[in-house]
């Protein structure tokens, strides 16, 4: 295996308790990540990867795999790099990983291609999905982007500020393994690609609200989006 997705499955959440086993417009999140990753053809193999065993049932076919994990490994205080170890440990001959996060089911299966194929860049070594955003923004009060003493800018004149959604990332097993060997302490080891992805892809559900609202979205687009 070459290129792989990995979605990483947790069966708690503190915030929206078992949101991975809700019903979402008639699949779960992690069918509906599955089935996206699936049909962007970019992938040799789609790993699902859970604490809980019962959701091997979601291999469907021959391309996605179950991987179960400790609770170590799944529980709040397991942090993305320690899984990503775990990841380029278990499949130690594939070249890279992309990580689908389950909980961005509005992403095409464009915004996931998009990332996908970046990393095959052999420029790039790690990937991050991003929203651009032409808006006055601050941390800690402090303005970022704009001077409140200046009139007050039109947005698109703004310098626009990247957010990371987290909906797909992912990382060159060369880059991140020799990395983490001699101490690198991060997650984006050598020249990361911040791509740029739909804003429905920046929904991120993490509490009930943002279950029904992203629900109803995709139940309004009717399968548009490549849902």
């Amino acid at each position: 295996m070459n290129k792989i997705a990995v979605i990483p499955v947790r069966s708690g959440s503190t915030r929206l308790p078992k949101k991975n086993y809700k019903d979402f417009n008639s699949r779960t999140l992690p069918e509906i990540a599955r089935d996206k990753c699936l049909n962007s053809d970019i992938f040799d193999k789609v790993i699902i990867s859970s604490d809980d065993p019962s959701l091997e049932e979601l291999v469907n076919c021959k391309e996605v795999e179950f991987l179960l994990r400790n609770k170590r490994l799944s529980d709040e205080n397991a942090t993305t790099d320690i899984v990503v170890d775990f990841f380029f440990k278990v499949y130690s001959s594939c070249k890279s990983i992309l990580w689908v996060n389950s909980v961005s089911p509005l992403q095409s299966i464009d915004d996931i291609k998009k990332c996908g194929l970046r990393l095959n860049d052999p420029e790039v070594d790690c990937v991050m999905s991003v929203n651009t955003l032409f808006q006055h923004c601050s941390i800690a009060d402090r303005p970022i982007n704009f001077n409140p003493k200046n009139s007050f800018e039109m947005t698109q004149n703004l310098e626009p500020i990247q957010r990371y959604i987290y909906s797909c990332m992912g990382w060159k097993r060369e880059t991140y393994v020799n990395n983490r060997k001699q101490g690198f302490k991060g997650l984006f080891p050598g020249n990361i690609a911040l791509v740029e992805a739909s804003v429905l892809a920046g929904m991120l559900i993490k509490y009930e609200e943002d279950f029904v609202l992203c629900a109803r979205i995709e139940e309004a687009m009717n399968g548009k989006n490549n849902f």
